[in-house]
Order: structure tokens, then sequence, then C-alpha cells
């Protein structure tokens, strides 16, 4: 066991510089399931529980959030991040740390998976970020109980709302629901939902009419839109009627992170 605590930083710093995501990949399969459960810290600089075996897990470890990791490192000054789709805490960690250095930065981070719920609260714990809130819950446009499908035991950021699995509880976020957490005049939001997102946009639809959020940053996949009869096209023109421009744009296809900012 202590042999195992000596040898995973080494082995988490070998990882982060492996220039191929291919041979990355391999090397997490490879040597992750000696390391399961123990503790080492991430690419961004502060601890978490390595699942090496989870793609989800081990992008924290190697460092590839790219444009999301952007996003989280420009969060001004007494802003609040909400983080829908938070998985197992490292976004979440990342804004709360960036947030700690700012007065009065506050992360909401939304997960629906009892299990990355649980999971979400160790690392947090882990990393004393008293300014994170957690909520066991999906966002969506309505009141409902909805399934999770989490069936894909090697990435868990590819669970998904379906017809079957476990039973998770989903609502609408309105302004009436954060403000407990301080009036933040400046929301910036993470979506990242495995094709759910523009039930997600619905969910948040208060915020955006009370003027409130600033910027999203959100993952844009066609094929795990298409599972909710949604395109992207709709995602984009959710947004444009509320005023919200791409700063990349509509791809022909493809999986990539838009990131929309006030017009």
């Amino acid at each position: 066991m202590k042999i195992k605590k000596i040898l995973l930083p080494f082995l988490s710093f070998i990882l982060r510089n492996i220039p191929s995501h291919y041979y990355r990949k391999r090397f997490a399969k490879l040597v992750g399931p000696y390391f399961d459960g123990y503790i080492a810290n991430t690419a961004y600089g502060f601890p978490m529980i390595a699942r090496w075996y989870d793609n989800t897990n081990r992008v924290s470890f190697e460092g590839s959030y790219g444009i999301v990791a952007d996003f989280i490192k420009k969060l001004p000054h007494n802003s609040m991040f909400i983080d829908i789709g938070a998985n197992q805490g490292c976004t979440s960690i990342f804004a709360g740390n960036v947030l700690k250095k700012n007065e009065n930065g506050v992360v909401l981070a939304f997960e629906p998976s009892p299990s990355l719920y649980n999971l979400m609260k160790k690392n947090i714990t882990l990393n004393n970020c008293n300014n994170v809130f957690t909520f066991n819950k999906a966002i969506s446009s309505k009141e409902a109980e909805l399934f999770l499908d989490e069936s894909d035991l090697g990435n868990s950021g590819a669970s998904h709302i379906s017809d079957k699995g476990c039973k998770v509880i989903a609502s609408p976020l309105k302004f009436e629901h954060i403000k407990e957490f301080g009036i933040h005049n400046n929301i910036f939001v993470k979506i990242d939902t495995e094709g759910y997102e523009l039930s997600v946009l619905h969910g948040i639809k208060d915020l955006f009419e009370s003027k409130l959020i600033r910027k999203l940053v959100i993952e844009i996949d066609d094929i795990n839109l298409m599972k909710y009869n949604c395109t992207p096209l709709e995602v984009y023109d959710f947004l444009d009627n509320y005023n919200f421009k791409p700063t990349i744009g509509l791809q022909k296809k493809g999986h990539y992170d838009e990131v929309f900012i006030e017009k």
C-alpha cells in the first residue's frame, strides 16, 4: 500500500506527459487497476480519487479538458459557476479553487447519478471546497422522475437520460433556487449532459430571463443530441433567441465544446 502511494504521483506525471491520446489511454488501462481508489494530484494541481479505467476520471489526471479548462480559468471576481453534469467533481473543484481567490465566488454542482454524486462529494471534501454546493439531481424543462443509463462502465461521462436505468430526480433551476447562495449578477454555466443539453437550457430559462447568465460552455454532439430528437442548430437557435453568440460556430458534424457569450 505504501509503495502504491509513492508510485501513483510518478505514474500520474507519466500519464500527463504521454503525447498521444491513444497511448495515454492504453497506459491508464494497463496500470490503473493497481491504483484504483488511491489519491493523487490531477493535472490541474488538486487531488482526486483515481479511477483510471474510467475515461472521464482519466481526463482529470491527463489534463485534457481543453476549452472547458480555459473557460474556468477565466471566471471573474464574485461570480457563480453552475456545473450541470458535474460527474466526479473535477470541473467543480477546479472552479471552486479559482473562485476561492475571488471574493464570494460560488459553485453549484449538479450530478444526477447517485454513485458519481457520492464520489464527487468525497473529492470535494478531499479538497476542502467550502464554496462548492452539490445537488444530486438533473436539470430539465419540467419536474419529472427520469432514468439514467449508466451501462458504459468504462466511461462515466457517457451516462445519459434514457428510458431505462436508475431513477433520478429532475426539475428546472430558477432564480429563487439559487439566490440563497448570494446574489450573483455574473453567472457562468457549463453543460455536459450527453445530448440532453436543449432540455437543460429550457430548464434554466428563468436565469436567462433574469439576465443573469454571462457565458456558457456547452458540449455539442450531433449523435447524442439525436437521441432526444434534437439537432445542434436548435441549441444555437435557442441561445441566439436569448442574445448569445458562439465563439466557434456551428460545425457540420462531430463532437466539440462551444462557448457562447453575450452579443
